[in-house]
């Protein structure tokens, strides 16, 4: 019970890391500064498995695609 109750809550703090990481990208965007789509990208990533875990496949979906525009995005930033 307590083991299943740690990956609950494991799983919990993952989905609220990646929202909080997504949201810290839309601040680090707004300033310009070019690690935004890495943590966009790794916010994305979290939210994704999150997605999955909680059976919400269109959200996860949703969160890999932007995943790949996070690299587009990097890439067109640095170029």
């Amino acid at each position: 019970m307590v083991k299943q109750n740690i990956i609950i809550w494991s799983w919990a703090i993952s989905g609220w890391l990646g929202a909080s990481l997504v949201i810290f990208g839309y601040y680090l965007n707004a300033n310009e500064f070019t690690s935004s789509w890495l943590v966009w990208f790794a916010g994305n990533l979290l939210v994704g498995i999150y997605s999955l875990f909680k059976k919400a496949y269109s959200t996860a979906v949703m969160s890999f695609i932007i995943m790949v525009m996070n690299i587009y995005g990097y890439i067109q930033w640095v170029s």
